[in-house]
């Protein structure tokens, strides 16, 4: 933002020189990017972080200087007269979009003797490059430098039906502007409108038509609040900039709307002849709502590293317009000027605090003292978690923690209510994620159209849910994965990960309904008989919303239950096996409906010591097997750690393994 040294005069008593000022804006946080000098005047251009609407002024800035001077800060008066009828006589405002127009005000000044602005503020306009126009033009340009509220004058003869309508544009519809640009409208974009026709592109610029001329007689002056983002898209949609649209994007005060209006309508009447109408029109959806912020000097001790004295602290507060009130407990309570709309929490005030009493009393040490942490429980589990999994061929994603509303309904049971922020900070897709799986998958789609197949991915992330009373959020860790392998493999996997948090544990896939797996194809993960998470292969329905070509397996476990693994787990040591063990594989038929998971329970329940593993192999139906039933193969590996085993004793367990399954499940050794 470009600033007169001289202007800057005005409102704070200073005379060090503009160089020196330039140091004093870097110091508290506004870089000056360059220093020239206009005829007897200097031009500073000061970089303005976009949190802070309020020093896109000369008054703003000028407060700046004040705290960290100790200089007298004067505000400039905005007393005029006002007469003849009231305002709401003469126009009315009608606001069909009071969420992207929270206020809106409209003053009528009469017989206005449209001219030259006088050398003084030509003066100081050409300082900051911009062109004199007229008075009227010239005053609404003064007001944004000072204040940096954006206005708008129309002629008020030219409006349709003498009054005023904020809406959104009809596609298609049309508008030459003021800079003389032929804008082609769409219905996303925001427009003040006369009785028939845009007027002007809210917080852009004006229309053509409306514009102030020399014949004008009557002016309505227009100040504002526009939502910033709704400007922000129509300026770059259109490629239509303006010193409005600037500032409007960066979130101007609501309440110093109306100043500035006022002030604007002051100089008005002094320079420009007019009678202002008595009273004004003010469409404000809420009013301003005060807000207050404690400073506890204890916090503010410890964040710096050094003591301040609170008086210096008091007098900082008190210039930048917070109205501090120290307590007997060495608590601060600021009351939030109206135009500070970047200062939510305490350590907004701290930030205040530094930046105006100076960073270089904060002393620098030569060498820094780092303090040794163990590693903690989540950490240590996090790395084992982490090396298994990459141990598998898994990579690790890292996603945002929000989720589209069509994705999040595949993976909740009905009646399922997310948890959402507030609207204000994210509009669109502000649910956060209940389950890791969609964020990964949406990582699949995007691998599988950059054509990589074979892809295996993990996140280890928090998901979000309400407790059962719906009054608390939760925040859960989770182990999400997916892989283009089959449901056995990821089995394996996890399998894998478990293990290495514990050695002693038994990990188990028990069949069960899952929301969002195929039918049949869905298992709950029990570690020690306890469920952990959930495995399956993903149904049809979410394949077609995510429009992935290839099956995929997803699990998902809770992470806490790993932590206990690793806490409970203890180390132990087993001699390396010397002799040779014997592996048999059994291929029966059996029953379609007989679960894996029961068989491996019957085997295990006959207690052979010499019984390493019993591992499942594959399914078969079809040819050669009746309807209805199924082949089932599968491996079962002796060993005896004092002797080399003889067939003839593996012979005597295959039997009694055969024996029982027969009993049970009448199954038969397919031939």
């Amino acid at each position: 933002m470009k600033i007169s040294y001289e202007w800057l005069q005005q409102y704070v008593e200073y005379t060090d020189g503009p160089e020196k000022l330039g140091e004093i804006f870097t110091q508290v946080g506004f870089p000056v990017e360059d220093i020239q000098q206009v005829g007897d005047d200097w031009m500073l251009d000061v970089e303005v972080t976009s949190n802070r609407a309020d020093c896109l002024g000369h008054i703003g800035l000028a407060r700046e200087v004040a705290a960290v001077t100790g200089a007298k800060l004067t505000i400039p008066s905005v007393d005029f007269n006002e007469s003849g009828k009231d305002v709401s006589s003469l126009t009315h405002v009608e606001n069909q979009s009071d969420e992207l127009c929270r206020r809106y005000t409209a003053r009528l000044i009469e017989d206005v003797k449209v001219g030259s602005a006088p050398d003084w503020m030509v003066k100081r306009l050409e300082t900051l490059g911009m062109r004199s126009v007229n008075n009227v033009v010239d005053i609404t340009n003064y007001v944004l430098m000072e204040i940096g509220q954006p206005l708008h004058t129309f002629d008020f003869d030219k409006l349709e039906d003498k009054k005023i309508v904020i809406r959104l544009a009809q596609k298609g519809e049309k508008m030459v502007s003021i800079d003389q640009s032929n804008l082609t409208l769409t219905e996303k974009m925001l427009v003040i409108a006369d009785g028939k026709n845009p007027v002007a592109l809210a917080g852009v610029m004006g229309g053509l038509d409306s514009e102030v001329s020399d014949q004008t007689s009557n002016i309505l002056l227009e100040s504002a609040w526009f939502d910033p983002l709704t400007v922000r898209n129509a300026s770059r949609q259109l490629t239509l900039a303006s010193e409005s649209s600037y500032r409007f994007e960066r979130n101007v005060s609501q309440v110093l709307v109306e100043w500035g209006s006022r002030r604007a309508a002051s100089l008005l009447a002094e320079l420009a002849g007019g009678s202002v109408a008595s009273g004004f029109i003010d469409v404000w959806k809420s009013t301003h709502q005060e807000q207050t912020v404690d400073l506890r000097l204890a916090r503010l001790k410890k964040v710096l590293g050094i003591e301040i004295d609170p008086k210096r602290v008091m007098q900082i507060f008190e210039v930048l317009g917070f109205e501090p009130n120290l307590d007997d407990q060495q608590v601060i309570r600021c009351k939030v000027p109206v135009w500070r709309n970047d200062i939510t929490m305490e350590a907004d005030l701290i930030e205040e605090v530094i930046r105006i009493h100076g960073f270089e009393h904060i002393p620098t040490e030569e060498s820094i003292h780092i303090k040794v942490k163990r590693e903690d429980d989540f950490q240590k589990t996090r790395l084992k978690v982490t090396n298994a999994i990459k141990g598998c061929g898994f990579f690790e994603t890292i996603n945002v923690s929000f989720i589209e509303d069509k994705f999040w309904p595949l993976f909740s049971e009905k009646g399922f209510d997310p948890v959402r922020v507030n609207e204000f900070t994210r509009k669109v897709d502000n649910a956060l994620r209940q389950s890791l799986l969609p964020s990964i998958l949406k990582v699949r789609k995007h691998n599988q159209d950059a054509g990589n197949l074979n892809c295996h991915f993990y996140e280890l992330a928090a998901t979000h849910r309400r407790d059962g009373k719906g009054t608390k959020v939760n925040e859960i860790i989770s182990l999400g994965c997916c892989s283009d392998h089959g449901l056995r493999e990821l089995r394996g996997v996890i399998e894998a990960v478990v293990k290495k948090c514990n050695g002693q544990a038994s990990v188990t896939f028990q069949p069960a309904d899952v929301v969002w797996a195929k039918e049949g194809c869905g298992a709950n993960i029990l570690v020690n008989g306890q469920v952990v998470g959930q495995a399956g292969q993903a149904s049809e329905k979410v394949l077609s919303t995510f429009d992935l070509e290839k099956p995929v397996s997803l699990a998902e476990i809770q992470f806490n239950h790993l932590i206990e693994l690793v806490k409970s787990a203890i180390a132990t040591l087993t001699p390396l096996m010397k002799f040779p063990g014997i592996t048999r594989d059994l291929s029966l038929v059996l029953d379609d409906n007989v679960a894996w998971a029961d068989i491996a329970e019957t085997i295990q329940s006959q207690s052979i010591d010499e019984m390493q593993s019993v591992d499942f192999v594959d399914i078969y139906r079809g040819k050669g097997v009746d309807k209805g039933k199924k082949s089932l193969t599968l491996s079962m590996h002796f060993r005896n750690p004092n002797e080399t085993m003889t067939h003839q004793q593996v012979d005597g367990f295959q039997e009694k393994i055969v024996a029982v399954l027969a009993q049970k499940f009448q199954a038969q050794l397919r031939a």
